[in-house]
């Protein structure tokens, strides 16, 4: 799970980033809604912890500008705005959770586990590209309807490569999105992964590897034609 923490306040960042990270989390901070902008549109995020008090860019112009890009990443405010209208701008303006400051850190993170769960919930439509269909509920990949064997790990990428069709996706890209504190990957991980996926597929099915820049997905008949094999 990877969370971006945007919060002005030092000492309140690093306690939320370590105690988020002891429970599992990978975890970037920004001190500004307007740091936070390019480091979310890089993707891979699961959740936004989010300070309404913000320098230059505050957190609610930050969640209406997110919104309005039809970005849908979970969103928890943290804030010391704890009256009733200001709770419900939050929401209203697209938060999917509010707490108030002070707060425990342990409610932070059970909040947090809450909200990347629900989305992953409501998250699981089914994902197409050519021939292959990917089950995110049931953790399944399937060529015309039948089931392809691969493993967790194999499942993640071409889950993540799915979710970014049509985009070039990095290896560091990958790194974030499966690394956790017990278990890392390496690049070198990541290449075998790939490997291992063309063979078990078995065609070209449209994943190009871009020379130095990372991997290209999508259906055979729009695959990139500037990369390569």
């Amino acid at each position: 799970m990877k969370a971006l923490i945007v919060e002005d306040n030092d000492n309140l960042a690093r306690s939320m980033a370590t105690t988020l990270h002891d429970a599992g989390f990978s975890i970037i901070v920004a001190n500004d809604g307007a740091k936070a902008l390019p480091i979310l549109a890089q993707g891979g995020f699961d959740l936004l912890v989010l300070d309404l008090g913000l320098p230059e860019l505050d957190g609610i112009s930050l969640l209406r500008k997110l919104r309005h890009q039809q970005n849908t990443i979970p969103v928890l405010i943290i804030s010391a705005r704890d009256t009733l209208d200001q709770r419900i701008l939050g929401l209203e303006e697209g938060a999917d959770d509010y707490l108030c400051k002070p707060f425990s850190l342990d409610e932070v993170v059970a909040r947090a586990r809450a909200l990347v769960r629900r989305a992953k919930h409501f998250g699981g439509e089914t994902l197409q590209c050519g021939r292959l269909e990917f089950l995110p509920d049931a953790m399944e990949l399937r060529i015309d309807g039948q089931p392809v064997a691969l493993h967790r790990r194999e499942l993640e990428v071409v889950e993540y490569l799915m979710i970014n069709q049509n985009r070039l996706v990095s290896k560091d890209q990958i790194i974030d999105r499966l690394s956790t504190t017990d278990e890392p990957v390496s690049y070198a991980a990541v290449e075998t992964y790939i490997s291992r996926i063309r063979k078990k597929i078995g065609y070209d099915f449209g994943l190009k590897t871009v020379r130095g820049l990372g991997y290209y997905l999508a259906p055979k008949e729009a695959s990139n034609p500037a990369s390569d094999a």
